[in-house]
């Protein structure tokens, strides 16, 4: 009924002001804007479809804890995804030591076993590896160098990297009988490893161009000859001093032979 009862002064007003246009007085803007706001104030007041109440203490508490338990709970998964990843992450390096430890390990084994099975290093390698029974071949020394051979006369030789030193294991190859022997150690496909200190492990330089190399020696050796053959590796900047075991290895086709040198 109040509804009704102010809806009908405004309709009056209406035509009151209507009628009475000339005797209204001049108003501002901003006076003309208070007025029509204050007007459509109480339309929308009034209006049954339209919800002016505004919320409560206890809504507004609500409302407010329900935002924070999503925040808390946002916080807390992007915690527990932290924490999955941080302990993934640990258990991966976990697993990648033992796996490091059990490689060592099994290298260390295998270089024990290694140095177990090396035959006396004046033993005859020709025999070891199934050569010309006429042959005989034998390890002689090794030096630590820069650069091999130091005179290199037709042959450019072979440089050390920075930080590194080449390591040369000299071998005599002798003729043991009374006739020219054609020897061919490049058929033999010979590969050779040395082991320092139970741990460092290197293949044999590749150097076929080296007059004495041991891996590509084919010529003729006349009878009760003996010639100088070497093989090349690249090691650590170490000093002889600072070896204190070494031991080689040598791989024919069928055959193995290791000789512990130090």
């Amino acid at each position: 009924m109040k509804k009704i009862k102010i809806l009908g002064i405004l309709a009056m007003s209406a035509v009151m002001l209507t009628g009475c246009v000339d005797a209204m007085p001049d108003m501002t803007t901003e006076q003309s804007d208070i007025v029509a706001e204050y007007a459509a104030g109480l339309l929308l007041k009034y209006s049954p479809n339209y919800n002016y109440r505004l919320v409560s203490d206890e809504e507004l508490a609500a409302a407010l804890a329900q935002e924070n338990t999503k925040e808390d709970e946002t916080a807390t998964e992007a915690v527990t995804e932290t924490q999955e990843s941080e302990t993934s992450l640990a258990e991966a390096e976990q697993e990648t030591g033992i796996q490091q430890e059990e490689t060592q390990q099994s290298a260390e084994s295998a270089l024990e076993q290694i140095v177990q099975d090396a035959v006396d290093v004046d033993a005859d390698l020709a025999v070891e590896l199934g050569l010309d029974a006429r042959m005989a071949l034998r390890y002689q020394s090794f030096e630590i160098c820069d650069s091999y051979p130091q005179n290199a006369s037709g042959f450019s030789g072979t440089d050390a990297k920075q930080g590194k030193k080449l390591l040369v294991l000299h071998f005599d190859l002798e003729n043991a009988s009374d006739e020219v022997i054609a020897c061919n150690l490049y058929d033999a496909s010979f590969k050779l490893r040395v082991h320092i200190n139970q741990s460092a492990s290197v293949g044999a330089l590749e150097t076929p161009m080296m007059p004495d190399d041991l891996v590509s020696f084919a010529e003729d050796v006349a009878a009760r000859e003996t010639k100088d053959l070497a093989a090349v590796f690249e090691i650590e900047e170490l000093s002889d001093n600072e070896i204190e075991t070494l031991t080689f290895q040598m791989f024919g086709a069928d055959k193995s032979v290791s000789v512990k040198v130090r």
